[in-house]
């Protein structure tokens, strides 16, 4: 039984591995992906500010409003890249990245500026 786990295991991290590290990514694909990275950062960012500014009572607001500029930034790069994108495993991923901002934004009522 216990080999059957550490199997089912190592399979599992092989596909993770071949799926994020080895398969081949397009230039296209590599652009959108290095916007998700953007963002997820800048959510990391958001995320830990609001916990340090719960947690100390400090106040963050500089590094919210800078988490905020960058989600913002990425937004408007990911829409002037959509105009670009020709493969369509791209377009995808780029429509996917927007939903996920954008759902971002509206849980967390980030408001236009």
């Amino acid at each position: 039984m216990r080999a059957v786990i550490i199997i089912i295991i190592l399979a599992v991290i092989a596909f993770l591995v071949y799926t994020f590290v080895l398969s081949p990514q397009s230039e296209e694909e590599k652009m959108v992906r290095a916007l998700e990275d953007e963002f997820d950062t800048a959510v990391g960012n958001f995320l830990r500010s609001g916990r340090t500014m719960a947690g100390t009572g400090l106040d963050t607001t500089s590094d919210v409003d800078d988490a905020v500029k960058a989600i913002k930034k990425v937004e408007r790069e990911l829409k002037d890249l959509k105009g670009q994108l020709k493969e369509e495993s791209a377009q995808k991923k780029a429509e996917k990245l927007e939903a996920k901002i954008k759902e971002f934004v509206r849980k967390n009522e980030i408001e236009e500026y």
